[in-house]
């Protein structure tokens, strides 16, 4: 008997596979790791920036579903910074360098002004 897959399955699925490029694979601390580790950590910024533009340039145009849509895009980059820092933090530690938190989303000089004026 063929089980068929649930729409919340096939949702769950295509969320993972689209997460999944997050993933550093690169051994913690190796240059490959830090350049593995650089290039995510600049796409989930860069990313953060779009679409915080695309929020304000089209603020009113964008149906309730859009933002929606647009906000869990942006808390979903919140979580896969925190685990990217914890990546720098544990490879800083591996190398005897204890450093202090940094904010990857909130470390841009002049990013979190307006944040408030978001719809989340």
């Amino acid at each position: 008997m063929k089980k068929e897959i649930s729409s919340f399955d096939m949702l769950l699925t295509q969320e993972l596979t689209n997460l999944e490029r997050f993933i550093v694979k690169s051994p913690l601390g190796t240059n490959e790791f830090w350049s593995e580790w650089q290039a995510k950590t600049g796409e989930i910024v860069i990313t953060k920036a779009a679409i915080k533009r695309a929020l304000r340039t089209h603020k009113g145009q964008l149906s309730e579903e859009e933002i929606t849509k647009l906000s869990s895009m942006l808390e979903a980059f919140r979580e896969i910074a925190s685990y990217l820092e914890l990546l720098r933090q544990t490879a800083l530690k591996i190398r005897g360098i204890d450093a202090g938190d940094w904010d990857i989303l909130g470390g841009i000089e002049g990013e979190s002004e307006g944040e408030d004026d978001l719809p989340f």
